[in-house]
């Protein structure tokens, strides 16, 4: 089982020889086994999907032509990109600045059906590296309450600067193994279940694909089925419950999702998984001798041949019934005086109603953070990141963090610099560079100030005035995990 199945590393043998012991398995529900087979050992397209707090996608697609890469719109998900499969976004500077994600087609499916409401309070069970709970986010509008959890403290860092990244407000990370999170966490409107599984969807971008052995399957269904149960648990009644997963095998799918139909009984709807304009399969209701609910015909399955994308699964479920569990339980964190917002009113010059909705707390000794003022964070797990980190409190003057200048850097009305190309390039490798007095026009002098290309922000920089003559330079404010020099944003499976 690997729930981290984007990042094989060991050259593969015999991948004709794998994709067809596949297909195999799989021959009696796949519509065209022999086409599946050929797609498997196709390179997979890139996609990805525009951060909507900052662009429009027309936006993002008409900047990406201009520097060479040719995108054209995911036809069913409103912010979705595909390039060619040789494509290399994650080198582009847009991708740095946080203009937008890298991720697989199929991966937007969970979210899109899990249908995410501005001022709702979403659990993502198994969230790492951060993707899914960022489509979740930003289809909140940065508003309410996104807790996104993993049982893995080494993968939270992925997740931290997704959302810092990306200028996301209205998460908290949290981690626990989500088989145990219980009632004080309180109840959500929808939870989204992106359980390990065996990961055979995932064959055209691992490098080494593997045929996994019924041991290994068997304790995968057992955690999803626990995962499963929980989610239930946790969502109020009423609220929907999305789980997916990035295999083909029915046990781990509509065998999961039978269980819990039996399990559950009246408590529990199966609602039709249908995404317009997406060509997936239904689910299957008959596999090795065992038949399953009918009613899982109403869960969505991925094919790769079909749309040319991996494999994958998707059920979404709605609770009619059960028990009522406490409805908006709280973590404790003490709310902090509009005072720290300073460096952004008086140095950058933002209007003080860009803040409107937004609450201010401390958590931790180094910064002040930004939630919702509608964010609900649960009593436990504790938080380990509430909101967003916006201000350096042991910094003086004041310092805003740059994931603060990613998200409101398009309201600073002075202290704002425009580079070139060159220049940008520079600065996003951590390189300081010279600026001409016509560049520095909006410039009330040294100190922080918003960084921008192409008219949009890309972060923060420090100006340094040298001795008369000498000139500006601009140092480079770029936090070191964002710098990606020459390498490509791992592709996810997430």
């Amino acid at each position: 089982m690997n729930r981290n199945c984007g990042q094989e590393q060991i050259v593969a043998p015999d991948l004709p020889g794998l994709a067809a012991r596949l297909c195999d398995r799989y021959r009696d529900i796949i519509d065209a086994p022999q086409r599946m087979q050929e797609t498997l050992l196709r390179p997979l397209p890139v996609t990805l999907w525009t951060n909507t707090l900052r662009l429009r996608r027309a936006e993002l697609m008409a900047l990406l032509h201009e520097d060479g890469l040719r995108a054209s719109p995911v036809g069913w998900n409103a912010g979705g990109l595909k390039l060619p499969a040789d494509a290399r976004p994650g080198r582009h500077w847009g991708f740095l600045a946080g203009l937008f994600r890298i991720q697989e087609e199929v991966s937007m499916l969970p979210v899109q059906l899990l249908d995410p409401q501005p001022g709702e309070r979403i659990l993502d069970l198994c969230a790492a590296p951060g993707n899914k709970t960022a489509q979740i986010a930003l289809a909140m509008q940065n508003t309410g309450t996104v807790v996104a959890n993993d049982a893995k403290r080494g993968r939270i860092a992925a997740i931290r600067q997704t959302v810092k990244r990306l200028g996301l407000i209205n998460c908290t990370v949290t981690v626990r193994d989500g088989q145990g999170i219980d009632r004080r966490a309180g109840t959500f409107d929808r939870v989204l279940v992106d359980a390990p599984c065996t990961c055979e969807g995932t064959f055209r971008k691992v490098r080494v694909p593997r045929i996994v052995d019924a041991d290994t399957r068997n304790r995968a269904v057992r955690l999803q089925t626990n995962l499963l149960r929980r989610a239930i648990r946790l969502t109020r009644t009423g609220g929907r419950i999305v789980c997916s997963t990035c295999t083909f095998a029915p046990e781990e799918n509509e065998g999961v999702v039978d269980a819990m139909l039996r399990e559950q009984g009246r408590r529990l709807r199966l609602l039709p998984a249908r995404v317009p304009g997406f060509d997936a399969a239904p689910g299957v209701t008959m596999w090795m001798g065992r038949s399953y609910d009918p009613r899982v015909r109403d869960c969505l399955r991925v094919w790769p041949h079909r749309e040319d994308t991996g494999g994958f699964f998707v059920a979404v479920l709605e609770k009619v019934g059960g028990e009522v569990v406490e409805r908006v339980p709280a973590f404790s964190a003490s709310e902090e005086s509009r005072n720290w917002l300073t460096p952004f009113i008086e140095r950058l010059g933002m209007p003080d109603e860009v803040f409107r909705g937004v609450r201010l707390v401390r958590r931790g000794n180094q910064h002040i953070h930004a939630v919702p003022d509608d964010h609900v964070a649960p009593r436990a797990p504790a938080p380990e990141l509430l909101g967003l980190p916006v201000v350096r409190r042991r910094s003086l003057p004041l310092k805003p963090t740059t994931a603060s200048i990613v998200l409101w850097g398009h309201h600073a009305s002075r202290n704002v610099v425009t580079l070139r190309a060159d220049q940008a390039m520079a600065y996003l490798l951590r390189q300081a560079c010279e600026l001409e007095q016509s560049q520095l026009t909006a410039c009330t002098g040294p100190g922080y100030a918003v960084v921008r290309l192409r008219n949009r922000v890309i972060g923060l920089g420090q100006l340094v005035y040298s001795p008369v003559g000498a000139g500006v330079k601009l140092l480079s404010l770029v936090p070191k995990t964002w710098v990606r020099d020459g390498v490509d944003a791992v592709y996810e499976a997430d």
